[in-house]
């Protein structure tokens, strides 16, 4: 069982997995947070938290590394080093996917086909970046001699807080940027998925990030709550639930009277996100676009397409196609290659999809048209669960409204474009949504009226560095990813008027 400490600055000492003893600052040793093996649910992690003393001490040690990661280094000297985080990850790639899994539960191919490939994209990407974009604007003013320019400036020390079903690619595109472009950052993942983020430490350490400009924090809620209150933090980027969103805003308000800045944050939350499928599209790219929407990552993604929307003529034959495919994708121990489907991340979490399925039955009257069991056999001491498919739905059902976070699809009929995107907008969310259709001129309208950060056409649940990623309504404020949002959520501009007359 490994044993992980409460603070994870990688300025300090070197952090190892193995060791269980606190840093130098930190309290005597609480109680442990056991973390399951979502295959078994047996212990496999014992987690320390951080204490107040800890997350003051990280705070205070990320505000003097800031200083001077900003002045002592420029930003070819910062890129550099990310640019050799961005390699030392790429060889560490098998160790990390072993840890995601361990984490996650998800299957080995997504995190060794996409995860650490795309977090090591990311540092790469931005590791130039602040060369290229934070140079500033001039501009001439009026016809006299006198000129003023624009240039960005590094916000300070910043939190990232991750959510637990995408831990490795939360930590660095959260780290990436900010680092680059001369921020600190303080770095509190799940819980439920730490392992990541302290690998991630280690890389950074490795890569010569100077002590304190990254540390990790162990905790739950209450380590966020403090990071926010903090008046040295000045920004926070956020992901994950509506409800702990919510409460991070709320934290934020009640300590800005006290605080000596207003503080910047990122909210990437919730969805329940519309795929929308056309009677001309391409049935059996839309079946596949919609089981990449719905069974993806054990269902746990916040931008999945889980309000399937079929024009009426395709139904029978949609839903004839996606059974038939479901049936055929592996179920099991998600460290094994060929597995597709792996367990809910814990207990808690499938029980919460299990109390969903059963509102669909019993509270919704929906029709559980296939899936939707736990699965027993030599898999009954995992968190594992088939996947549901819901038909005979209407838009006001709970099923169809809340998020469910899991593999519940609810498969809606429409008749005309008209109704379906009045439909599709009908949700508090607005992070994504799909379009099956091959008519381009159909798709490229349909996505102007869609409210959602993301609209795919004929695809789905792609998220290139290269976009910025974030919604609107319930779904969050601000962006990550991207080039010129990148550096808009993690810098501020600067105007510099130069007076060239006499006065």
């Amino acid at each position: 069982m490994t044993k992980l400490r409460p603070l994870a600055s990688h300025l300090k000492s070197k952090l190892k997995l193995t060791e269980s003893s606190a840093t130098s600052t930190a309290s005597p040793t609480p109680t442990p947070y056991y973390l399951f093996n979502a295959t078994n649910n047996r212990i496999r992690d014992e987690i320390h938290f951080a204490t107040s003393s800890d997350v003051t001490q990280a705070i205070n040690d990320a505000s003097s590394a800031q200083e001077q990661w900003c002045r002592n280094y420029t930003p070819s000297q910062r890129a550099q080093i990310i640019q050799n985080a961005s390699s030392i990850l790429a060889r560490r790639s098998d160790e990390i996917t072993q840890q995601e899994v361990k984490d996650t539960a998800r299957a080995k191919s997504e995190i060794k086909g996409y995860d650490v490939p795309s977090a090591v994209r990311h540092l790469s990407y931005y590791a130039n970046m602040p060369s290229i974009l934070s140079n500033g604007t001039y501009h001439d003013i009026g016809h006299s001699p006198s000129f003023a320019y624009v240039k960005r400036e590094p916000i300070g020390v910043t939190a990232g807080i991750g959510a637990w079903n995408y831990p490795l690619m939360n930590a660095v595109a959260k780290s990436a940027p900010a680092l680059s472009f001369g921020n600190a950052m303080l770095f509190k993942p799940s819980e439920l998925t730490p392992n990541s983020a302290l690998i991630l430490a280690q890389i950074y350490e490795e890569a010569g990030v100077p002590p304190g400009v990254f540390q990790v924090l162990l905790g739950d809620g209450s380590i966020g709550s403090e990071l926010v209150k903090s008046p040295v933090v000045s920004k926070v980027s956020f992901t994950g639930s509506v409800e702990t969103g919510i409460k991070l805003r709320q934290a934020q308000a009640a300590s800005t009277c006290t605080s000596t800045n207003f503080q910047k944050m990122t909210l990437e939350l919730g969805g329940k996100s519309p795929l929308i499928i056309m009677d001309d599209a391409n049935l059996d790219e839309a079946v596949t676009g919609a089981m990449q929407a719905n069974w993806y990552s054990n269902g746990q993604v916040c931008s999945n397409g889980t309000r399937v929307f079929v024009h009426e003529y395709l139904k029978e034959e949609f839903l004839e196609k996606l059974v038939e495919r479901t049936k055929l994708l592996k179920i099991g121990d998600p460290m094994q290659e060929d597995t597709v489907i792996g367990p809910m991340v814990s207990e808690n979490h499938m029980n919460k999809v299990l109390d969903y399925i059963d509102i669909g039955k019993n509270v919704d009257k929906a029709h559980l048209f296939y899936g939707g069991e736990r699965v027993g056999g030599c898999l009954e001491h995992g968190f594992y669960l088939t996947p549901a498919i819901f038909t005979d739905c209407n838009d006001q059902m709970r099923i169809v409204q809340e998020e469910v976070f899991g593999m519940l699809m609810s498969v809606l009929t429409f008749q005309d474009e008209e109704e379906v995107l009045s439909r599709a907008n009908a949700t508090n969310f607005g992070l994504a949504a799909g379009i099956f259709t091959n008519d381009i001129k159909r798709a490229h309208r349909m996505a102007s009226y869609l409210k959602a950060g993301t609209v795919w056409i004929n695809n789905y649940n792609l998220g290139p560095v290269e976009l910025p990623w974030g919604g609107c309504k319930h779904s969050g404020v601000g962006r990550e990813n991207g080039s010129y949002d990148a550096a808009f959520e993690w810098t501020v501009s600067k105007s510099v008027y130069v007076e060239m007359n006499s006065l």
